[in-house]
């Protein structure tokens, strides 16, 4: 766990919860067919652990960005972003939440103000990157009354660039929106360099980046990757007041 603006933030990994193979053992994804038993009880694992309860969302690879308002943390909002304003919560004396994103290869991107008043957590994959969730993200915290110089983001593990492979069409069709995307493989064949083409979507808005994981999901057997193991389970960013 670590400070990222005024408030904190967590990457997990595999380790730590009651799943079993080949989704051992801290899966925190319900859609990929793991035991519905052993996720919740992994969830309640972070929870413990964090001290507050996360809000998920269920991603489905969009722009879209949910507001998460007091009152109403127990529904899982169809999304690829959630914004919170603890404030709200603060005011009517309920706990305040944590937002988690999962990911298994794809970018997390986790966001505070400086003050910790407002915070996001971000979904950004290849079809995030094309729809630009991150300034989608940023239009709504603006709306909030937050500026992006005031934002400071952490951009998690996710699947490098030397290992995420594509064809060249596509690789061409992505760079042309977001010319930091363009990359190549170790072996000199096309790809797309996710993780650089974030941090370039999120300083085009004007948010400080404070943190970068160099950890790549594929390498990294700490962490679930679908591209390295097809049936596999989601480790989660996750940002709290």
């Amino acid at each position: 766990m670590f400070a990222l603006g005024g408030a904190r933030a967590v990457f997990t990994n595999r380790r730590g919860g009651v799943s079993q193979a080949p989704y051992d053992t801290l899966n925190l994804g319900p859609h990929v067919g793991d035991d519905p038993a052993a996720v919740a009880q992994n969830r309640r694992i972070v929870d413990d652990a964090i001290g507050h309860e996360v809000v998920w969302m269920k991603q489905t690879h969009s722009a879209r960005v949910e507001r998460v308002r007091a009152g109403y943390t127990h529904l899982t909002p169809v999304a690829d972003s959630l914004v919170v304003d603890v404030a709200d919560f603060r005011r009517v004396g309920l706990g305040l939440p944590a937002l988690g994103v999962m990911v298994a290869d794809c970018v997390p991107v986790l966001i505070a103000s400086d003050d910790g008043r407002y915070l996001a957590a971000v979904h950004a994959g290849r079809a995030g990157v094309v729809n630009n969730i991150v300034a989608e993200t940023s239009r709504v915290l603006r709306r909030c009354g937050v500026s992006p110089d005031r934002l400071h983001a952490a951009v998690g593990p996710c699947i490098c660039a030397r290992c995420y492979e594509v064809p060249a069409d596509l690789r061409t069709h992505v760079s042309q929106l977001v010319p930091a995307a363009w990359a190549t493989t170790r072996r000199a064949t096309p790809s797309l360099d996710l993780r650089s083409a974030v941090v370039a979507q999120l300083r085009e808005v004007g948010c400080n980046v404070a943190f970068i994981s160099k950890r790549c999901t594929a390498e990294d057997t700490r962490l679930y990757s679908y591209r390295r193991d097809g049936t596999t389970g989601r480790f989660a960013g996750i940002i709290m007041p």
